[in-house]
């Protein structure tokens, strides 16, 4: 009896020394299960991006439109004075006539247009006709008789009218027809006169002209030149001495460009920034702390 209770003890005795050695040895692993240990889990996020692209759209607006119009017109020109002179020769050529005409300037002309008539003669006589721009320098006055002691007033560039023998000069003082008032002078010509001749034909601008005109035509001749904006035009005939062979007529056309806005609305593709917003996902890694045995559990 004493001995079985003996053996039960010592059982007992070794068993607890087992349990406290496997406990011993266990510890470490126990400590280890227990821990926490970091690691990376993939996490999936949404998030809103912004993003733009270029759309067309038709818009109206106002623009101004320009028109230009041009307007026309014809009339026939009367000259306003017109003389005959022998006493003085043109570029060489005497017996010469000058017609003075003005352009109505009710308002400012773009062009003009000239539509020159000679009349035909009664009886041949050699002519020549120049048309000059008189604006700058003004019209031919009547050449004025000699005066003893006039020397000129000098400063004549080129000469264009030189002093012949003496003769006669007439003066008409509506137009050059025979129902004209006219008066006369004879004599020599006034020096100052001659030289402030010549420098208003430097002045002048020659438009056209014609040489030998008539040879007995039975209808009058007729040439049209350019005079652009020209508010006097002379006329310059030499030759004739018979008042009916320097017969001329002449028609103005003129024109000139009316320019007018009006508003017009039109149509235009307008290009404009629009934004428009688009959800998009990203993964992103967070780290966590689980335990040990986790990580056997699921490796990955």
């Amino acid at each position: 009896m004493l001995l079985s209770r003996y053996l039960i003890c010592r059982m007992m005795r070794s068993m607890k020394i087992v349990n406290l050695l496997a406990f011993i040895v266990s510890l470490p692993f126990l400590m280890l299960v227990a821990s926490c240990i970091s690691r990376q889990y993939p996490v999936t996020s949404t998030y809103q991006e912004t993003a733009y692209k270029t759309e067309y759209a038709t818009e109206t607006y106002t623009d101004n439109e320009t028109t230009i119009e041009t307007r026309s017109g014809r009339y026939e020109l009367t000259p306003f004075y017109s003389w005959y002179s022998q006493n003085i020769a043109f570029s060489g050529k005497t017996n010469v006539w000058y017609i003075a005409y003005n352009i109505p300037q009710s308002s400012p002309y773009d062009n003009i247009r000239l539509k020159i008539s000679i009349w035909k003669q009664l009886q041949y006589e050699s002519a020549s006709v120049s048309v000059l721009d008189m604006t700058q320098g003004g019209h031919l006055s009547t050449p004025a008789p000699a005066v003893a002691g006039d020397s000129g007033i000098g400063q004549v560039k080129w000469t264009w009218i030189t002093s012949t023998s003496s003769g006669s000069t007439s003066t008409y003082t509506s137009d050059n027809t025979s129902d004209s008032t006219s008066s006369s002078t004879s004599g020599g010509v006034s020096d100052s006169w001659l030289d402030a001749a010549n420098i208003q034909l430097n002045q002048a601008l020659f438009l056209g002209g014609r040489n030998y005109l008539w040879s007995k035509q039975e209808n009058p001749q007729i040439f049209e030149l350019n005079a652009g904006k020209a508010q006097k035009i002379g006329i310059i005939l030499c030759g004739p001495q018979n008042i009916w062979n320097a017969k001329i007529s002449v028609d103005a056309t003129w024109s000139r460009n009316i320019t007018s806005y009006r508003p017009v609305t039109k149509e235009r593709q307008a290009a404009r920034q629009v934004s428009y917003p688009s959800q998009k996902q990203k993964t992103i890694y967070e780290i966590r702390q689980v335990p040990f045995w986790e990580i056997f559990l699921s490796p990955q």
